[in-house]
């Protein structure tokens, strides 16, 4: 009987730890719900959110990230849980960043910050989290939507050359392209909506053309300097460091 009744104890404690552990990874924002409605993330830059060690209980908490759309910002969170794969939670102080967007992409930041600050409970049904209070709801897709589409390749717009100025990012973080004169090649790094490269090295092609060569090597710096990307549709942007911003198009035919 008590050989019984801890094997039943020891199983609870393990659906527990695994409903907590399907909690963790990195969310995408497919919807959300409060006081003024209901908005989809569709045409803006949709926002994340990343959790690690739902499944421990500690003085720290869960270690709570992400990004608005426009800004990043991270917290801690204290999370319960029950048999049925969810339970309670709550957030600390989330702290974030102060970059400037667009309005409508400002509204949807203020918007989500609100409703992840109220947030008291949560659920995960398939590849699907969903964070809730009495008056809000947050909805979420498993992974990073944006990250996914990142990878492919992708044409610069502007360039001055019949050779593309080409870049292709690889599913195993592996960078390759083309600078209208040289192909290039090295890895690159990208999480909660930033990316930056790695050393990039290229091939040694003479490019008879100053004006060839000039671009080559604006590019090749531009690419150095990156921070972060933008996803919509079949357009990406690349910001750099200074604020200048390289506009590429897919797909390369």
């Amino acid at each position: 009987m008590n050989r019984t009744i801890l094997a039943l104890c020891a199983a609870l404690t393990l659906t527990n730890a695994s409903a907590a552990q399907i909690a963790d990874g990195t969310w995408t924002l497919i919807r959300l719900t409060d006081t003024l409605g209901t908005i989809s993330t569709g045409g803006l830059d949709a926002p994340t959110l990343k959790l690690l060690g739902t499944s421990i209980s500690t003085a720290e908490g869960t270690q709570v990230s992400g990004s608005t759309g426009c800004n990043v910002f991270s917290t801690s969170g204290l999370f319960g849980n029950n048999l049925q794969m969810g339970g309670t939670l709550k957030l600390g102080p989330i702290a974030a960043t102060r970059k400037l967007c667009p309005e409508t992409q400002m509204i949807l930041e203020q918007r989500y910050l609100d409703v992840l600050a109220q947030a008291r409970a949560f659920v995960r049904v398939g590849d699907t989290l969903i964070l809730t209070s009495g008056t809000s709801k947050a909805v979420y897709q498993m992974g990073s939507v944006m990250e996914s589409r990142l990878k492919a390749t992708w044409r610069l717009v502007g360039g001055q050359s019949n050779e593309p100025l080409t870049v292709t990012f690889a599913e195993d973080g592996h960078v390759s392209g083309t600078t209208g004169c040289n192909s290039l090649m090295g890895t690159y790094n990208v999480m909660d909506g930033q990316l930056t490269f790695g050393p990039l090295a290229t091939t040694r092609r003479a490019c008879t053309d100053p004006a060839l060569a000039e671009q080559e090597q604006t590019f090749l710096k531009d690419l150095s300097e990156v921070t972060g990307y933008q996803v919509a549709g079949s357009m990406l942007k690349l910001t750099t460091t200074s604020g200048k911003v390289l506009t590429l198009a897919r797909p390369v035919n």
